[in-house]
C-alpha cells in the first residue's frame, strides 16, 4: 500500500563525511549562517500508526561548509569584487512509500544578496542533491542550476527549490535510515573562502 510520510528530519548540524565528496575537514559555518541551521523542521508531523511508524523518510541534511557560495567576478578579491552571495536557508518537504521505492519531496529554500559588481540583476549558482546509503555509501550525485533575479533597487531575493530524489527500494523496505545531502557546487576556492570566514 501506498502511504506518505511528512517528516523528512530537520537540517542537520553535523557536516557530511568528508570522505564522501573527497574534500578536507569540515569547517564551521560562519557565525551568522548558523542561525539558519536550526530553522524548521519538515511539515507536519511523523507517522502515528504504529505499524508505519517504522517506515519513515530519510533525512535531509544541508552541508555545513557548502551552505554558502560567495562570487567574485574574475581576478577579483575584495568587497568591490562582489558579484553576489547565496545560502541554502531551510527546506520542507515528504516522502511517498510506493512499490517501486520512496521518493522524497523536497522544497529547499535559497537567498541570495547582490554586489556591487554584479552585471544585471542575475545570479547564477549551482548546487547538489547527493544520495547515500545509511553506511554513507554515495549512490548518486546531481547536479542543478538555479538563477535569481535582483528587483532593481533591492539588495535581496530568494527562490524555491522543488526537487523528488528517488531512493530505489523494494516494496516495504525502509528509507529512514538514508540520507539526502544538499549543497553549493564550489570551486576549490570558494570552498577555501568559506573556511577561511570562520577562522576570522
Amino acid at each position: 500500500m501506498d502511504r506518505r510520510d511528512r517528516n523528512i528530519g530537520t537540517p542537520a548540524r553535523k557536516s557530511l563525511l568528508a570522505s564522501l565528496f573527497g574534500m578536507g575537514r569540515p569547517a564551521l559555518l560562519a557565525a551568522g549562517a548558523v542561525l539558519v541551521l536550526s530553522g524548521c523542521s519538515g511539515m507536519g508531523m511523523g507517522p502515528t500508526n504504529p505499524s508505519e511508524a517504522a517506515l519513515a523518510c530519510p533525512k535531509v541534511n544541508i552541508v555545513r561548509d557548502l551552505q554558502e557560495v560567495t562570487v567574485f567576478r574574475p581576478g577579483g578579491k575584495d568587497l568591490t569584487d562582489l558579484e553576489s552571495r547565496a545560502a541554502l536557508v531551510d527546506f520542507t518537504g515528504s516522502c511517498d512509500y510506493t512499490s517501486s521505492g520512496v521518493t522524497v519531496n523536497v522544497n529547499v529554500y535559497l537567498v541570495a544578496e547582490r554586489g556591487p559588481a554584479l552585471q544585471g540583476n542575475t545570479a547564477k549558482y549551482q548546487y547538489f542533491v547527493a544520495l547515500a546509503q545509511p553506511d554513507d555509501t554515495l549512490v548518486s550525485k546531481a547536479y542543478f542550476d538555479t538563477d535569481v533575479t535582483f528587483v532593481p533597487g533591492q539588495p535581496r531575493a530568494g527562490t524555491r527549490e522543488e526537487l523528488t530524489p528517488k531512493i530505489p527500494l523494494p516494496k516495504d523496505a525502509n528509507a529512514k535510515d538514508w540520507k539526502i545531502y544538499l549543497g553549493f557546487q564550489l570551486t576549490p576556492e570558494q570552498l577555501n573562502f568559506n573556511r577561511t570566514q570562520m577562522k576570522k
